[in-house]
C-alpha cells in the first residue's frame, strides 16, 4: 500500500470522527472496509441510515476555545462560497431548507447561500466517499 493511500485513509478516518456525534464514535465492535480503515459496526450503521443514538450517550464537556476551533473547521469545509458553473436545480423539502437556510444565516458569510451550502456539503460527502461508492458500484 502507497503512502497516499494510507493518508487519505487516515484522513478520511479523521473527518468522519470529527464531525460525527458523539454517539457514533464510541461503539466498541468494529468492522474492516477493506482500505485499513477501522469503522465500528453500529457507526457504519448510523452512518447509512442517518440515526444515532444520542439519548443513551453521555454528552462530553468541551472547552470554548475548542467550540471555537471547531466552528472554525466547519466554517472552511461547509460555509466557503463556491463557484458555482454550469448550475442546475435541486429540490428539498421546506423543513430541510429551512433548517440549512438558518445554520447558512447564523454561521455564513454575508454572500453565502444555501445553494453554496449545498454545494459544499455534497462536494464534502463526494470526496469522502468516492472509494467507498466506487467500490460499490461493482458490487
Amino acid at each position: 500500500m502507497d503512502s497516499k493511500h494510507t493518508k487519505d485513509s487516515k484522513h478520511k478516518e479523521q473527518i468522519m470522527q470529527d464531525w460525527m456525534p458523539d454517539g457514533w464514535k464510541d461503539k466498541n465492535e468494529t468492522l474492516g472496509t477493506g482500505n485499513n480503515e477501522i469503522i465500528t459496526e453500529n457507526r457504519k450503521e448510523a452512518i447509512l441510515t442517518g440515526s444515532h443514538e444520542s439519548e443513551t450517550v453521555t454528552p462530553k464537556r468541551t472547552g470554548s476555545k475548542q467550540r471555537k476551533e471547531s466552528l472554525e473547521q466547519y466554517r472552511e469545509t461547509f460555509l466557503q462560497i463556491p463557484k458555482l458553473e454550469d448550475r442546475k436545480p435541486v429540490f428539498v423539502s421546506r423543513e430541510i431548507r429551512d433548517r440549512l437556510d438558518e445554520i447558512v444565516r447564523k454561521l455564513g458569510g454575508r454572500r453565502m447561500s444555501v445553494s453554496g451550502f449545498i454545494e459544499n456539503l455534497a462536494r464534502h460527502h463526494l470526496e469522502l466517499y468516492h472509494e467507498d461508492v466506487e467500490n460499490w458500484k461493482k458490487l
